[in-house]
């Protein structure tokens, strides 16, 4: 699999780190996605629409303060996968939280990575050397 960082982004948009974005990268996202194939009403394109949701939430609330912005980068592979990464200028990388009972927050990684195993595709962090920060990815097949 291509790396994020190495491939040519199809569609690159940024959002301010602010909780009203979440809504507006979700519908970016399924416009794009949309636009290559991607079924609107399809399960997948829920899983896109969750998957966003909550890697742009993440970004917002752990690392908007010193985010100025929240880049949101979209590919199609070769292979007909849609890659999505969510960049943030927060140097640590996320960890999915152990869960328990009383735990209202932290299961939101836990989800993505359940969601893209569930479909075939893949999910990672990849530090960004060069601006700082990271990207939050992940690779979903597209519907045949």
């Amino acid at each position: 699999m291509t790396a994020l960082r190495d491939a040519t982004p199809a569609c690159r948009f940024q959002i301010p780190p602010h909780n009203a974005a979440v809504p507006q990268a979700r519908h970016a996202v399924i416009d794009v996605a949309t636009g290559w194939g991607l079924p609107p009403h399809h399960e997948r394109a829920d899983t896109l629409r969750l998957v966003v949701s909550e890697l742009v939430t993440n970004a917002v609330k752990h690392a908007g303060m010193l985010s100025p912005q929240i880049d949101v980068i979209l590919h199609l592979t070769d292979t007909g996968c849609i890659q999505i990464g969510v960049h943030d200028r927060h140097p640590f990388r996320p960890k999915a939280l152990l869960e328990t009972v009383d735990d209202d927050s932290g299961r939101g990684l836990h989800i993505v990575k359940y969601l893209v195993d569930e479909c075939g595709g893949t999910a990672g962090i990849e530090p960004d050397p060069d601006l700082g920060g990271k990207t939050v990815w992940v690779t979903v097949p597209l519907p045949h």
